[in-house]
């Protein structure tokens, strides 16, 4: 009768290690065979080296763009990774915000290995995402405003086709068609406001009516307009500026 090998389960079962000092660079001859299956399963690594990978991974998939411009504070940069986890083969990450920002990593068998707190995880996050400090609110509030009109300018090279489209304006080149207009319309700042969508219908029926519109084609037009514009503007106003439209 064949005993159970509980050595051979162990011996392929990853494991991380935290240890004082860097492990030294490894020789010139590279290992072979069960030498190099142990050395890739067992991983010697100080706590600020698998502090620096965690924070790493994350900031590597996240969207950084707004605190890159207008900077965010200790408290902010603490909530960034928000309620989460990730895992492989040698460890278990998880992110949480309650009752406190902390970061838990674990090995796969539940043994834990690193613990950030907020004030950690923001000077991490500052330094790998290279996010500045927080200027002065005046200067915050000019910052977005630039960027708010650098978004807008995007939206509207973005959107002019499909206007062009519905509007069945056949001009090759912009500024000899009538697109442009209707564009600069819908972008303008606070037009697409809820409470200013239905003003924005009637200027833009109007306009197509003095182009000798039917009414209701060209109420059925505005309409499709002011979708298309405000699906796409409101994608940015929820990023920049914290807007829970979706």
């Amino acid at each position: 009768m064949k005993r159970p090998d509980h050595h051979q389960v162990s011996l392929f079962t990853p494991t991380t290690t935290i240890v004082d000092e860097p492990k030294a660079p490894s020789p010139t001859t590279e290992p072979t065979g069960t030498d190099a299956n142990s050395e890739s399963l067992n991983i010697e690594i100080t706590r600020d080296e698998l502090a620096t990978q965690v924070i790493q991974g994350f900031v590597k998939h996240r969207r950084w763009e707004k605190e890159l411009v207008v900077g965010a504070s200790d408290e902010e940069l603490s909530l960034a990774l928000g309620n989460c986890w990730a895992s492989n083969a040698h460890l278990h990450i998880h992110c949480n915000t309650d009752p406190a920002p902390h970061v838990i990593c674990t090995t796969p068998m539940g043994q834990e290995l690193l613990r950030l707190e907020a004030a950690e995880i923001a000077t991490l996050v500052r330094t790998h995402a290279e996010i500045p400090t927080v200027p002065s609110e005046e200067e915050r509030q000019r910052r977005l405003s630039a960027e708010l009109d650098n978004q807008r300018a995007a939206a509207r090279a973005d959107i002019f086709t499909a206007v062009q489209g519905i509007l069945g304006d056949k001009s090759r080149k912009r500024e000899q068609g009538f697109t442009t207009e209707f564009v600069n319309l819908l972008f303008t700042e606070n037009c697409l406001e809820e409470q200013n969508e239905s003003a924005t219908l009637e200027t833009i029926t109007a306009m197509l009516i003095k182009r000798e519109w039917t009414k209701l084609k060209a109420m059925k037009a505005a309409i499709q307009l002011v979708e298309r514009a405000a699906g796409t503007w409101r994608s940015v106003e929820g990023y920049w500026l914290n807007r829970p439209y979706f």
